[in-house]
């Protein structure tokens, strides 16, 4: 018997425990609302009140499809309610922030990128995240949906002149590298914000004042009385020449704010000439003080003020961000020391406090023991009891059990009578003797691995008429996998 006979024999239209991966697991994704751990409410909370959540698990313990199900959550509330959405943002794109800070500050790698790395990164990189979608769908561009508001060019030009002129700000800092001069014009036209530098405004008037000192000039040259033309030359001169300070130096202030910005948010990849031109699409005195010149984590606590006023105009009431995968990127591989310098900014009280955010840090178990040995000042600051830990994402056999019958219904070809974990077995092996197997799993990737493997071990040594699996091949595979773990041991 082959495999696509054993799943029709079944009534399956695909092999439920095939994927090992979250983020490309078919048959997790038909499942989001029809099973959850028993943990899954306690880290969502209270989608009106946002609230922070840190969750410890090991490798295969469904901290990926945790995060999954509470994004599709968010999404169904999202089409529902008005006035209380929440904006989503994930933070997992950790090689790409890593390697745009190497690049930044020319080091040799992504891991040397890890010493040094502050909140205030972490901040930047989920801020540029979100901010150049925002600016997409403003902006009319194909596909860009990734707030639930109709047209929010519209939404947004019925706003107040300082939300709008907030957005203009985000977009300044955060947005994408390629045209994002020529994308602050035209969000600024979108939003019809007036008001600019006036550097520009600046040159012209000098060069006009200028043009008209010299043209006097040139009337006055050799004609009396020569005073009638030289005194209203000298004045269009001195404006000329005033105006050319002006124009001189509004282009050397820009200029010194578009330096900081680019020294201090390390993960933008802008050019200089490309900050400048943005930058000037504002007033002087709305950009002296208002975006981030520094490493200084307050600027960017008053960007996520930014951004939640502006989510606010199209009824979004709080910011969820998702913090996984951290043991991924390619400089840390695991590392639980690489780890701990690429988290551990993250684990500040006043970021997972903050107003109108809700973080979801689903973090190794490894990171879950350095931070119970830490010292007294890591726990003083980060207050891990005050952000719903969880210390260890359990499973218990028949939870798996119950877990193994939703992918089961989720694979299931449509109409097909419904069937549960236990039918693909002997009778003589029962619910019970599976969920003692699963126990000794500890997590859904390796009971996945179990039942996919008793499959497997069923079809090379049966017949066409036996489509159950025996209990001998279960214990086979069970065996084989816990010496396994032995052996890694």
């Amino acid at each position: 018997m082959n495999a696509e006979e054993f799943l029709h024999r079944h009534g399956l239209a695909m092999n439920p425990f095939a994927a090992e991966d979250a983020m490309q697991d078919a048959v997790l994704a038909r499942t989001a609302d029809t099973w959850r751990h028993p943990d899954f409410a306690k880290v969502l909370g209270d989608m009106k009140h946002p609230s922070p959540a840190v969750v410890f698990g090991q490798r295969g313990a469904g901290k990926t499809a945790l995060r999954l199900q509470m994004e599709h959550a968010l999404a169904a509330w999202n089409q529902q309610r008005h006035g209380s959405r929440v904006a989503v943002i994930p933070h997992d794109a950790f090689d790409t922030m890593l390697l745009s800070i190497a690049r930044h500050d020319g080091l040799r790698d992504s891991a040397a990128a890890l010493d040094g790395l502050r909140l205030s990164d972490h901040m930047d990189a989920m801020l540029h995240r979100i901010v150049p979608q925002v600016v997409d769908q403003v902006l009319g561009r194909p596909n860009a949906m990734v707030l639930v508001a109709g047209n929010l060019r519209r939404v947004m030009r019925r706003a107040s002149p300082g939300v709008r002129r907030d957005l203009l700000l985000l977009q300044v800092a955060y947005d994408s590298p390629s045209a994002s001069g020529r994308r602050s014009r035209r969000l600024r036209r979108a939003l019809r914000c007036s008001g600019s530098s006036g550097a520009t405004l600046a040159g012209v008037w000098s060069v006009l004042f200028l043009g008209v000192a010299a043209a006097l000039g040139l009337m006055g040259a050799g004609q009396p009385p020569v005073v009638s033309y030289l005194i209203p030359a000298a004045v269009f001169a001195l404006a000329g020449a005033l105006t050319g300070w002006v124009w001189t130096i509004r282009k050397a202030r820009v200029a010194l704010i578009a330096r900081r910005m680019s020294k201090s948010i390390r993960i933008s990849q802008r050019e200089g000439s490309s900050c400048r031109e943005s930058l000037h699409q504002l007033p002087m005195e709305v950009l002296e003080n208002n975006l981030p010149q520094d490493r200084n984590e307050d600027s960017r606590f008053t960007m996520f003020d930014r951004l939640s006023r502006v989510l606010a105009v199209a009824e979004y009431g709080s910011i969820s961000i998702f913090v996984d995968r951290v043991d991924e990127p390619t400089c840390v591989a695991g590392d639980p020391q690489r780890m701990q310098k690429l988290v551990w900014p993250l684990l500040s009280s006043r970021f997972l406090q903050h107003q109108g955010l809700a973080v979801k840090l689903l973090l190794p178990k490894e990171l879950g023991d350095l931070a119970s040995r830490a010292d007294h000042d890591f726990h003083r600051g980060a207050r891990l009891d005050k952000h719903n830990l969880i210390d260890r994402l359990q499973w218990t056999g028949a939870m798996l059990v119950e877990v193994c019958d939703a992918r089961l219904q989720a694979a299931m070809k449509p109409g097909a009578r419904a069937i549960k974990i236990e039918d693909l077995f002997d009778e003589a092996v029962g619910r019970a003797k599976l969920a003692d197997a699963m126990e000794r799993c500890g997590t859904p990737r390796e009971a996945c691995r179990l039942m996919y493997g008793a499959m497997q071990e069923h079809l090379s040594h049966a017949g066409a008429d036996e489509h159950r699996i025996s209990f001998g091949a279960l214990e086979w595979v069970r065996r084989r996998t816990t010496d396994a773990k032995i052996g890694s041991f």
